[in-house]
Parts: structure tokens; C-alpha cells; sequence
């Protein structure tokens, strides 16, 4: 006999599909995991959907400054019509029910002891465009502004570079993505070590007179330089290590893209993964050295 299928969402909606994505969250920048889900896996968009989740990184942000320690679940379900967005946590849950009763019912949401689930119809930012009277106009308007009395939103879209550099930087980085996808078969042979390496360097070179970008740029000037101080290594690296190298490429695209076409992020929401993805790849190809013990130094008194 089959099973009763589980449901997490408080409106108790057995109509969801049997897939769920549950992102466990312990600090602002495990929240990239819940944009990057809707980013890959929901091909419309939704503009109910797109100004919950510039509200959940204002929330998030706070939360964690007030409470490091904070760690919480947020699962999603979702069936043709609706997605159901929900916070396991009984504190955030709290939290965040009285951030969303100041918003004055832009958010349809039930809650519980423990959790509390936000339900989303799927209308298209397109079709809402339609119908949007003036009066929801005006919900969005007060709802970003209350926020941003307590939580600093960031705009929806960074404007902060000149438009040649950000077409430059985003012309870049599917430059690099896509000579990294085409080099898996041959890895790092000269004309891709050495055309990385280039890429890399505009890619600095454009952000370097923008001082909001300045932790970006270094971390690309000392991916740069541990490429060109192991070029043998790099030459010689296995496909497993290569991935990583193409992951790090990947998430300089994602960090691109989510500042200047999708919005809704700080600036360094992804400056310590970067840093994370360089100490890995350095970790494998220079390993650090462990000194040698003689057997007199490891038993003496």
C-alpha cells in the first residue's frame, strides 16, 4: 500500500509535487543557495517570488548580525499553480511573522508552533504587470521601504558601474565559462592556461577602480598569480581538480550575474566562497609541507 505523501507546509496541500529542496541555512551567504535554486530550476518569473526573496536577504542579514548562532530550515514545495516557502524554525518563524504582518497582506502565510509557510500563486512577472492596479504598486513601495528601515534591501539591480564596464565584466565571464566548457576534454594545455590567465586580469582590471568591488579583484589577481606560479601543476591537473577550477569560474558568472542582471544582493554575498574555492585548488596543487620528525625528536621529554 502506498505510502501518505509527507507534507511540510502548514496548508497541509497534498496536491505538491513529491519533490521538495530543503536548504539548511546558518549564515547570509547559505541563503545564495535558495536564489540559485529559483535561478536554475524556475525558468519564469515571478514578481511576487522575486520580492520575497530580496526580503528574505534583508531578514537574513539582520537575523544572523543580531545572532551568529541562528540556524534554520527553509523547504520548497510547489504544485502547477503555487510555490510553498517554508521557515523550520519555531524563533525565525516568529522573526519573520512580525516583519510580514507590518507588510500589510502582501504575503499570504499561515504559521504554526514551529514553522511558518508562505504560500506564492505563480503568476508570470508579465501577466502581473497587467493586472497590477495601483493600490499593489503601492504594497510593494511601502513594503521595501519598511524594510529597508531596519535591514538596509539592496536595490534590485547594482548600478554602481559604468554600463561599458558591466557589459565588459559580463562579457567576460561567459568568455571564461564557456572556454572552460569547451576545455574538459583537454584541461589546461598553453592556450587555455595562458587565456585564463588573461581573462582573469580584465575581469580585474575593470573592477579595479570601483572600491565596492575591491575584495573581488584581489581574489582574482591571486587566483592569477597561483596559476602562473604552478603553471606545471595547473598543465598536469586531473579532472577532478579541473572541475573545481571550473566551479570557482562558474561562481564568478553566478556572483556577475546576481549583482548586475538579477539584483537583490550585497555586494560580498559571495567574497568568502571565492576566497573558499582558491584555498581548495591551492590546498591540491601545493599541498602544505609537513616537516619531517626524527625518531629522537618524537620521544624526547
Amino acid at each position: 500500500m502506498r505510502q501518505k505523501q509527507k507534507i511540510i507546509n502548514v496548508y497541509e496541500d497534498y496536491s505538491i509535487s513529491s519533490v521538495k529542496h530543503v536548504i539548511s541555512i546558518a549564515n547570509e551567504e547559505d541563503l545564495n543557495h535558495f536564489w540559485h535554486y529559483f535561478n536554475v530550476e524556475v525558468a519564469t518569473d515571478h514578481k511576487h517570488l522575486n520580492h520575497f526573496i530580496s526580503l528574505m536577504y534583508a531578514f537574513t542579514e539582520n537575523l544572523f548580525r543580531l545572532n551568529k548562532a541562528l540556524f534554520f530550515e527553509l523547504i520548497i514545495e510547489q504544485n502547477e499553480d503555487v510555490f510553498y516557502l517554508t521557515i523550520w524554525n519555531s524563533k525565525v518563524s516568529l522573526e519573520l511573522d512580525t516583519l510580514l504582518e507590518e507588510q500589510d497582506g502582501y504575503f499570504e502565510y499561515l504559521m504554526d508552533s514551529k514553522r511558518l509557510s508562505i504560500k506564492i500563486t505563480k503568476d508570470s512577472t508579465v501577466e502581473e504587470e497587467r493586472t497590477y492596479d495601483k493600490v499593489e504598486k503601492e504594497r510593494v513601495s511601502l513594503l521595501l521601504e519598511s524594510v529597508q528601515k531596519d535591514v538596509c534591501v539592496i536595490p534590485k539591480v547594482c548600478d554602481v558601474l559604468e554600463e561599458g564596464d558591466k557589459i565588459e565584466i559580463l562579457s567576460l565571464c561567459d568568455d571564461m565559462t564557456d572556454m572552460m566548457y569547451r576545455a574538459k576534454g583537454i584541461r589546461f594545455h598553453d592556450d587555455v592556461l595562458i587565456r585564463l590567465r588573461s581573462l582573469l586580469s580584465m575581469f580585474s582590471l575593470s573592477l579595479m577602480s570601483y572600491s565596492q568591488f575591491s575584495n573581488i579583484s584581489n581574489l582574482m589577481i591571486e587566483f592569477s598569480v597561483l596559476m602562473n606560479t604552478h603553471m606545471v601543476e595547473f598543465k598536469k591537473m586531473p579532472s577532478d581538480e579541473f572541475a573545481l577550477v571550473e566551479g570557482f569560474i562558474n561562481n564568478i558568472d553566478r556572483w556577475a550575474n546576481a549583482l548586475f542582471v538579477t539584483g537583490s544582493v550585497d555586494f560580498h554575498f559571495m567574497d568568502s566562497s571565492l576566497k573558499a574555492d582558491i584555498d581548495m585548488i591551492q590546498m591540491l596543487i601545493d599541498p602544505p609541507q609537513v616537516d619531517e620528525l626524527s625518531m629522537d625528536d618524537i620521544f624526547e621529554f
